[in-house]
């Protein structure tokens, strides 16, 4: 009988879906990971025939060996771990969440180590992504519907398409659990993940569709199927069918509608002053007729038709370009009508003036770089078309166009020039959707929806990968500065302590490894443990050791004590993994202080200085406090963008992403999530007072909106204050 998915599933009915799905997802490991293996082998002799040097050709070799010895193994561990995902799926969901779900932030907490941060776990975790989410993309619409005919396994009924066991995050986190035991570097690990994404997740569709059709036929239906991203925006822009439409904001009605109004009363020397075609200067006569609709098209189709065979490749030849489009249009239409002189109606010719200037803000914009800003004016023409045919462009806000523009201005402002314009990248990928809309010339809005889908896809895609990975790095820079306060702490606890001086080897036991005991300790267990405790008192025991005593039967007793203490002190040698000659060095010496010190004699002392790093100069501090420029860089706020130029003339964007409140400490990420840069309050404002850097205050307000914004306050002042729209 057809279970339906809004009633809750027995044991029983979930243990036959789990071994159905488990023998369909077994069929598809079994025919592609022979494969994967295979052009892994080939990838990684590859490699090491284009190695450019001996010793990474003898990586390379050393992981083939290694991969060959240990297939068998590689493949039936991942086989396994994949099977366990898919049973605690299945029958314990939330042990599924626990061990499966969760993202691990890999800050090192090995007994015997103190590395606390890892920064090829961090690459490692990139690369997974970037597959994974490769991967997911191709396969998206397939992981919907199958993650909605899961739901049911889920006590909260509510299920991601990345949280289904055969989604391609899943998979690759597998492999990457498997590869724990994997002993090659990093590079080998990298080859691993690429060509599994290649060979295995870029296959998963297949995969996806059997098993949604192995669920339909047990008789599990979605709760509400995937709506196509172009749906969701008809419906979005339309609203509930019945309701009124929408009435724009007052604001929004100033702006839009008052633009064109603006625009309607400006005469003709205004019009020069703005650099807008003047009635005089136009070769038009009132009693000519009105060009239809198909004759503009296809003048603005010819004049796209020129600019994409001759597209301006700098800002100058841009502005060039902007300048000649503005009375193009009426000498093409003198041309293009041989019997009969035609002319444009009004309001169509305040609509190019309005798009015009919309273009010529697009170029003066502060915020998106040069090189993107080519790229957006050769949209020029597209969307003139579209606000010729379609009116509503300058006043519904959700308009198809606008929407696409404002989504490649948002991720243009937010890029930096690092030498990538490969297809994968954010230019590429801008660049592919400006040159689609130039090439695809359709009429209407559903060629800029679709191509706005697939950017709004892409942008998403990064910014969970971006997410991830500025987490990350927050992590990172939390645990360093973690790590460099309980130094601190350590320090002045020795300071106190310790006597003003010792001999020099117990000042170098005590410097270079009890000290970063203590550390580790401290940030493990915390000043109240029990071995916060033990640690102090071997440090104690340390200094008593070498104290002389003048009865010979209490330096009898002193000396009894040693072996103990040397077995303690060499735990705390090996719970920081420090080097067994150097430490075999020290006790060494200590030996020859407890001998001095056994003649009732005093061992040679040094006075105890740890060093501080942190010291700062309160005199500079107090110089700028009142500074404009400091209290700009104190008051810049985590997720707010600015620019800067380096000392080499490199430009650098990056958006704040956290600030220690500790030290002042600032973390720079870009677009990605990547580390840009770390500053302190004092270094932004020197670069802000010396005009090298710029807070990007309107990054996040739409491009159309700023750009409205402005041309209405330009018209404004053209204009007598009496005769401003009310």
């Amino acid at each position: 009988m057809p279970q339906s998915n809004r009633q809750p599933l027995t044991l029983v009915q979930k243990q036959q879906l789990h071994i159905e799905f488990s023998a369909q997802l077994r069929y598809w490991i079994d025919a592609n990971i022979d494969r994967f293996f295979e052009q892994l082998d080939e990838v990684l002799f590859g490699l090491a025939e284009q190695a450019a040097s001996d010793l990474v050709q003898r990586s390379y070799i050393d992981a083939i060996r290694e991969l060959r010895q240990n297939r068998e193994k590689l493949s039936s561990n991942y086989r396994s771990r994949v099977m366990l995902a898919t049973e605690k799926f299945f029958l314990d969901f939330r042990s599924y969440q626990r061990e499966f779900l969760r993202t691990q932030v890999h800050i090192g907490q090995e007994e015997n180590s103190m590395e606390l941060i890892n920064q090829d776990v961090l690459e490692e975790d990139l690369a997974i992504m970037r597959v994974a989410h490769h991967a997911e993309n191709r396969c998206l619409s397939r992981l919907k519907m199958l993650a909605a005919l899961l739901v049911p396994m889920t006590p909260s009924h509510s299920l991601k398409p990345g949280e289904v066991p055969v989604a391609p995050g899943i998979l690759a986190n597998a492999l990457q659990h498997v590869l724990q035991e994997w002993s090659g570097d990093l590079q080998t690990k990298l080859s691993f993940y690429e060509v599994f994404g290649r060979e295995c997740l870029d296959r998963l569709e297949k995969l996806h569709s059997d098993l949604s059709v192995l669920l339909e036929k047990a008789g599990l239906t979605p709760l509400q199927k995937p709506e196509p991203i172009r749906q969701q925006r008809e419906r979005s822009r339309a609203g509930t069918t019945g309701d009124p439409p929408r009435r724009l904001g007052q604001m929004d009605e100033s702006t839009l509608f008052g633009v064109v109004a603006l625009v309607r009363q400006l005469e003709d020397q205004q019009r020069e002053s703005l650099g807008l075609p003047t009635q005089k200067n136009a070769h038009v006569a009132e009693d000519w007729p009105v060009a239809s609709a198909e004759t503009i098209t296809n003048v603005i189709g010819i004049l796209q038709y020129e600019l994409s065979r001759n597209p301006p490749s700098d800002i100058r030849q841009a502005r060039v370009t902007q300048n000649a489009l503005k009375g193009q249009l009426v000498a093409e239409l003198e041309k293009t009508a041989t019997d009969q002189k035609v002319r444009l109606q009004r309001i169509d010719q305040h609509i190019i003036d309005v798009v015009n200037m919309l273009f010529e803000y697009i170029l003066d914009d502060q915020i998106i770089p040069a090189q993107m800003k080519v790229l957006l004016v050769r949209l020029q023409m597209p969307v003139l078309r579209v606000a010729l045919e379609d009116k509503s462009f300058l006043t519904d806000r959700s308009h198809p166009v606008r929407d696409l523009l404002n989504n490649l201005a948002a991720a243009a402002s937010r890029w930096a020039d690092e030498g990538d314009y490969t297809e994968k990248s954010i230019y590429g990928r801008i660049e592919q959707a400006v040159q689609r809309i130039l090439n695809e010339n359709t009429a209407g809005v559903d060629l800029w929806m679709e191509v706005n889908a697939d950017f709004e896809n892409y942008v998403l895609n990064e910014e969970r990968g971006a997410s991830v990975a500025e987490e990350r790095l927050s992590q990172v820079a939390k645990g360093k500065e973690r790590l460099s306060l309980a130094r601190q702490e350590v320090d002045d606890y020795l300071t106190r302590l310790l006597p003003a001086a010792l001999p020099a080897p117990v000042y170098q036991i005590i410097d270079e490894v009890w000290r970063d005991v203590m550390t580790l300790i401290l940030l493990r267990e915390g000043q109240g443990s029990n071995e916060w405790k033990k640690a102090v008192r071997v440090l104690e025991r340390l200094i008593d050791s070498i104290i002389p005593r003048a009865d010979p039967e209490e330096r009898q007793a002193q000396m009894a004590k040693v072996p103990l203490l040397l077995a303690d002190l060499r735990r705390g040698f090996s719970s920081i993994s420090y080097d067994s000659g150097r430490a075999a060095m020290m006790f060494k010496q200590l030996q020859h202080c407890h001998v001095t010190t056994l003649r009732g004699l005093q061992p040679a002392t040094m006075k105890y200085q740890p060093q501080d790093g942190d010291s700062q100069e309160d005199g500079s501090l107090e110089k700028i406090l009142d500074d404009e420029f400091i209290h700009q860089a104190i008051d810049l706020k985590p997720g707010e963008w600015i620019t800067w130029t380096t000392g080499s003339g490199k430009e650098l964007r990056g958006k704040l992403s956290w600030r220690s409140e500790v030290t002042d400490l600032m973390l720079f990420v870009d677009l990605r999530g990547r580390r840009v840069a770390e500053m302190s309050s004092s270094e932004l404002a020197d670069l802000l007072r010396s005009g090298r850097a710029t807070i990007l205050t309107n990054i996040d307000r739409p491009i159309i909106e700023r750009a409205l914004s402005a041309i209405y306050n330009t018209l404004s002042r053209q204009i007598p204050a009496h005769a401003l729209p009310a």
